[in-house]
């Protein structure tokens, strides 16, 4: 077959490249989901994130706009995966490691939140309007205990995930198997949602018992 004079075929794109705004938005916010988790939000270039994602590096800024708007897109992407996983495995586990949603959602959330960059709520919802959902319904908790409860429990899991290394190296528990802690901790948060708000009374300490 002859081509029209004057004109050069362009190159082919490989087979499964994304093709269309939907396409590459997906694929850019998925691959910056995991790269972010892996390596840090400050450390990944777009390069790094194009590369990941096989587009060209142009189209990154042409459908999710600068570097730090791509990075709350991606927030709000892993938001929104979150919640959904939350709503479809009400009251288990979601993951640590960073080719989990909940892994790279709390990495990126932390990195936002540390540097000053994290959003308020934009969303009716997310992770913790899911777990509310899913206390009222799972425990039959009332409307506010649900909200409260949802937020305390996202709050350990931030901050369990976050601080994994940390805590284990504080709480000299570096000979405790890490999936028993973990698993205890799932256990916990189902125990804090099932309690309603405001908590019962404090428990009285062992040395008012014995002066009682």
């Amino acid at each position: 077959m002859s081509t029209r004079p004057g004109r050069t075929p362009g190159p082919r794109r490989p087979a499964g490249t994304p093709v269309g705004p939907d396409e590459v938005r997906r694929a850019v916010l998925e691959a910056a989901a995991l790269l972010f988790a892996e390596r840090g939000v400050d450390a990944v270039s777009l390069r790094d994130i194009a590369a990941q994602a096989g587009v060209h590096l142009a189209l990154i800024p042409r459908y999710l706009g600068s570097r730090d708007e791509l990075v709350i897109a991606v927030f709000d992407h892993l938001s929104d995966r979150v919640a959904q996983a939350v709503m479809d495995n009400p009251l288990s586990g979601q993951g640590f490691t960073p080719d989990t949603v909940m892994g790279q959602w709390v990495r990126v959330a932390g990195a936002l939140a540390i540097s000053g960059r994290i959003r308020e709520k934009r969303s009716d919802f997310n992770p913790v309007t899911a777990m509310a959902a899913t206390l009222a319904e799972g425990y039959g908790l009332d409307e506010l205990s649900a909200r409260v409860r949802a937020t305390q429990i996202v709050a350990a899991a931030l901050g369990w995930r976050i601080f994994e290394d940390y805590l284990l190296e504080a709480g000299d528990l570096q000979d405790v198997p890490l999936q028993d802690l973990r698993d205890d901790l799932a256990h916990s948060a189902r125990r804090l949602g099932a309690t309603p708000w405001p908590s019962p009374p404090n428990p009285t300490p062992r040395h008012d018992q014995r002066s009682s």
